[in-house]
């Protein structure tokens, strides 16, 4: 989080901004560079062939299936291998005591705390505190990389029955190659290589990206897609466990006839807070940089929208981003197009705003003047914090939020909030620009106290280390002397 920018939204149309998907050939280039012999070459182009040709007859449909198979299993049992190594007891379940008993001695309660809440929230998607195999396994995900490799190949098929063999492929590379070494020499040189140097970076790119699952456009729905880093506000319920930070932006839809099918992406977990003439929604689908687990569903939610009409899409799947300088759009909305099969009829773009109105992408960004100070909390650092957050504290219900993560209440707000908080309730003293003591137990660290938000806490002799994340932060124990998080900010 970096103080809050001046960011007027923008639209540009779709046409003309997407990026076509690479042709079948293009996959030829993956493997060519400058230095490139010809007989290095035709043998990186035919090993993956070989690899996946399991009768030796040459690659076919099956072979492709076989190795998804394969690489998914090799994927479940590495999921299934780093839970198991905490399973002290051998009842192939996990617990957070036996994740805590598994930890380095060296380590102290508040990182051993941090470390089960982190593989907890990857791993228990039923939320009841213990991981099964079950649990391990689903949150394997697939090699994609070599699912499009073969199928590339395979759609090369130079008469199309359904094999591939490895004297067609070498044939194929062997003319690929002759194509781009003009003078015949079986050397790629970089002069020769700098033409293809482009549509190689740009065909793998898009052959690398994610194949979001999105629920279909209704037929006569606007396409409209905003993206963002972060909001002007901060939500006062936590999606995903108290360790994340959880912002909050209003979406206001404009009066109109014409449904509307809208994909909000954000780098921060999110709140979208959806409110005016709601009956035009279609579908709404979230995502975010932020996920519990890797691969997982995004760290936001929706509120104002009953689940039907809402998709939480898997971590930035689409992608977040918050500018059009050519390499976002391919890789923010070149998935979205793949997905739908169609391109947006809109894009807006704001790094930070307090609400945005659609259709139009009117944005509106929060006034630090307007923002109220919340009964009990430390004015002083109340303004440090909307510095950051110029929209300040939302109040926002759990249970009306829709999400596939676990929402709550904050126990401690994140960063400058939840000092502003604490100190307010008497719980720490600011003892120097960046420094504060502990003097009450307090149920939480706050989140997030990383980078500009890192600070200096002395926790008083008798009280207990809270648990949380301290990130860049460190922590002092007055009565141990033991030190918590970054070292180097201790030494200040």
């Amino acid at each position: 989080m970096i103080p809050a920018m001046a960011s007027m939204a923008f639209a540009i149309r779709a046409s003309g901004n997407q990026t076509a998907n690479a042709a079948p050939t293009d996959i030829l280039d993956e493997r060519l560079h400058a230095g490139a012999t010809i007989e290095q070459y035709v043998a990186q182009v035919v090993a993956p062939l070989r690899s996946a040709d399991r009768m030796g007859d040459g690659l076919d449909h099956g072979d492709v299936i076989f190795a998804k198979l394969r690489t998914a299993a090799q994927q479940r049992a590495g999921e299934i291998g780093r839970v198991l190594r905490y399973d002290l007891d051998g009842d192939l379940k996990v617990t957070r005591e036996e994740i805590d008993q598994s930890q380095s001695n060296v380590l102290v309660m508040a990182r051993r705390q941090s470390a089960s809440e982190s593989e907890l929230s990857r791993y228990d998607k039923d939320g009841d505190g213990t991981i099964t195999i079950q649990e391990a396994a689903a949150n394997a995900t697939r090699n994609r990389r070599s699912d499009y490799q073969l199928s590339g190949l395979l759609a090369l098929d130079p008469n199309s029955d359904g094999q591939l063999t490895a004297k067609e492929l070498r044939k194929l590379a062997e003319r690929h190659f002759s194509t781009v070494d003009t003078d015949d020499d079986g050397k790629i040189s970089p002069d020769e290589f700098a033409p293809i140097a482009q549509r190689k970076r740009t065909a793998m790119m898009e052959r690398n990206l994610p194949v979001c699952n999105l629920p279909a456009v209704p037929k006569g729905a606007k396409l409209v897609v905003f993206g963002g880093y972060e909001g002007d506000a901060m939500s006062s319920a936590v999606i995903g466990g108290p360790d994340q930070e959880t912002n909050l932006i209003d979406v206001n839809i404009e009066s109109g006839s014409s449904p509307l099918y809208l994909i909000l992406t954000s780098y921060e977990s999110m709140v979208w807070r959806v409110n005016g003439d709601t009956k035009r929604i279609a579908q709404v689908v979230v995502s975010s940089a932020k996920s519990a687990q890797h691969g997982g569903s995004s760290l936001s939610g929706v509120e104002g929208l009953p689940r039907g009409k809402v998709t939480i899409a898997d971590r930035q799947c689409p992608r977040p981003f918050y500018k059009t300088d050519g390499r976002s759009e391919v890789t923010a909305l070149a998935p979205v197009t793949k997905a739908l099969g169609r391109k947006p009829d809109a894009i807006f773009t704001g790094y930070s705003v307090k609400s945005i109105s659609l259709p139009s992408g009117r944005p509106t960004k929060a006034n630090v003047s307007e923002t109220p100070l919340p009964r009990g909390f430390d004015p002083e650092m109340w303004q440090a914090a909307i510095r950051f957050w110029p929209g300040g504290l939302v109040t926002v219900k759990p249970g009306n939020v829709v999400s596939d993560a676990k929402v709550e209440a904050y126990k401690v707000l994140p960063s400058q909030m939840g000092l502003s908080q604490l100190i307010g309730q008497g719980a720490v003293e600011k003892t120097g620009s960046r420094t504060f003591r502990i003097v009450r137990p307090i149920p939480h660290l706050p989140p997030s106290m990383g980078g500009a938000h890192s600070v200096t806490f002395n926790l008083a002799s008798d009280v207990p280390m809270p648990p949380g994340n301290p990130v860049h932060s460190c922590i002092r124990s007055e009565k141990t002397g033991q030190v918590v998080g970054n070292e180097t900010i201790c030494k200040r």
